[in-house]
């Protein structure tokens, strides 16, 4: 989930419309209510169309053409917030406008200004459990991140976190595409398992990484036992982070350990925070379906912006609701969006 703030130039706007690009960027230097919205020139020839900043944009989905060495760093008074919808047959819906989204923030209603559904480039971070008791399961989480990488936008930066008794990186976003297989079939399941510690890892990660938008996917058959985070804490950590979290549970419907047993409701509750969900599956096909439409929903994202009324810098954690409006009801599609965000301070 991506939700940034700054103020805006008139060429800044000008160029933010053109292209479509709005997710912010938070460096990992800077304290967190400092957020920076990169936004990508276009070719010299290109002329951008004019418009005042009380005007909605709908910008139609497109692949994104590769990044250009020009870039204009500008501040937005703005918040971005990645927004998933879904039919009740678990398919991302595209086509919606801005009449389709309502937005609560702190109980207040938001006039959305912008809305975007072009599928940009990703950073996003796998974290896969390879503790000991993963290995009945770890051939089939070795194809489901084969897949992840394979399904998505050819332009996506992947890293990987395996997680046993402590966890490590064992794939970097800048390293070279042959070094995702050699990764990946080096797995060798050991240990207990720290999947708090191996997500805090995966989020400083993502802090390095590229891109604008970022997300992680999890993949692990059970809860946590071996991690010096706790769930509280790592909780924290995601409601500060531009991260949305996405969980594919290998979980055994006859489970007998404490932790295997409360993983899929602890999970839940961590990701929930972010705009994500949890994926349960118990087979190959179940688990193939999971990747499909992880990756599927994260090319078929909506981003939407607004302009908050409570401009106070106080560093409050703001409660956000979206909801569905207009012909794209709740009893026709289902929404997902972050729960919040932390006001800047200054």
């Amino acid at each position: 989930m991506v939700i940034a703030w700054a103020k805006l130039s008139p060429a800044g706007q000008q160029s933010r419309r053109s292209l479509g690009l709005f997710a912010g960027v938070r460096p990992g230097t800077l304290p967190r209510y400092v957020f920076a919205v990169v936004v990508t020139l276009a070719a010299s020839g290109y002329v951008a169309a004019q418009a005042g900043i009380s005007e909605v944009h709908v910008l139609p989905r497109a692949m994104p053409a590769p990044p250009t060495q020009h870039v204009l760093r500008t501040n937005v008074d703005l918040v971005l917030v990645n927004v998933t919808v879904l039919d009740h047959a678990g398919r991302a819906v595209t086509g919606l406008n801005p009449t389709n989204f309502a937005v609560l923030d702190d109980k207040n209603p938001q006039v959305v200004r912008y809305l975007s559904n072009v599928d940009e480039p990703i950073s996003l971070v796998v974290v896969l459990d390879a503790s000991a008791s993963m290995a009945p399961k770890l051939q089939e989480a070795r194809k489901a991140f084969t897949e992840l990488v394979n399904t998505s936008n050819p332009q996506d930066d992947f890293g990987l976190v395996i997680v046993n008794d402590k966890p490590r990186v064992a794939l970097h976003f800048d390293d070279s595409a042959s070094e995702i297989q050699r990764a990946v079939d080096a797995l060798q399941p050991d240990g207990a398992t720290a999947l708090w510690d191996g997500m805090y890892l995966g989020i400083r990660e993502l802090k390095n990484s590229r891109y604008q938008r970022k997300a992680m996917v999890v993949i692990s058959d059970g809860g946590d036992n071996h991690s010096r985070y706790t769930e509280s804490e790592l909780r924290s950590l995601l409601k500060e982070a531009d991260v949305e979290v996405y969980a594919i549970g290998m979980f055994d419907r006859y489970a007998t350990r404490l932790e295997e047993k409360r993983g899929p409701l602890q999970l839940d509750e961590v990701i929930s925070v972010t705009g994500g969900r949890v994926f349960s599956v118990h087979d190959s096909v179940e688990l193939s379906r999971a990747v499909t439409e992880i990756s599927h929903e994260l090319r078929n994202q909506y981003v939407l912006g607004y302009y908050p009324s409570n401009r106070s810098r106080d560093g409050k954690w703001r409660r956000l609701k979206v909801h569905l409006a207009g012909s794209a009801s709740p009893a026709t599609f289902r929404l997902y969006a972050k729960k919040g965000y932390y006001a800047p301070t200054e």
